[in-house]
């Protein structure tokens, strides 16, 4: 499985020290140049672990070409949701779209591309045994200025037999 990464989930993967979930997870991390150019401008703590990723196993893929109706379908989308949902599309079966965005996830899904947010994408490494539980990576997001509503944690606890 290949996934396409928007930036919220990979900086915040960065700041609990888990980016290396995704290597883990997929046999190819891919993103955008608008989410190279997010990722490359920050300053904060996870900049280290932002950059070692993109020196190894998170690769920038320019390439991408959209057809006219994908076009008009992100029109209303920020440049790196855009981006990222196109690349997605891009790359047709095996690929999941990391996103968090709510209004990009809505777009994705019309546009029958499989999404996850950060919250699943913990589930699933848990499942995979990556990681031994979800609760607390969540309070340790949340703790990092991460928002994630109080529903969406009971969820995932759920969803993680927690």
């Amino acid at each position: 499985m290949r996934i396409v990464a928007d930036t919220g989930p990979i900086i915040a993967l960065a700041k609990i020290g888990k980016i290396f979930l995704l290597k883990s997870i997929a046999e190819e991390v891919l993103i955008p140049p608008m989410v190279y150019k997010e990722l490359f401008g920050k300053i904060g703590s996870e900049s280290n672990e932002i950059d070692r990723a993109l020196n190894t196993f998170i690769r920038l893929k320019k390439e991408i070409t959209l057809d006219k109706a994908t076009e008009m379908a992100l029109a209303d989308l920020g440049e790196g949701e855009k981006q990222a949902i196109g690349l997605a599309s891009s790359l047709g079966e095996d690929v999941l779209l990391l996103i968090d965005d709510r209004a990009g996830r809505r777009v994705a899904e019309k546009l029958n591309i499989a999404t996850t947010g950060l919250v699943g994408l913990l589930v699933v490494a848990k499942e995979m045994g990556f990681v031994e539980g979800v609760g607390p990576l969540i309070e340790d997001l949340r703790h990092n200025g991460y928002w994630l509503s109080d529903d969406l944690i009971t969820t995932a606890k759920r969803l993680a037999g927690e």
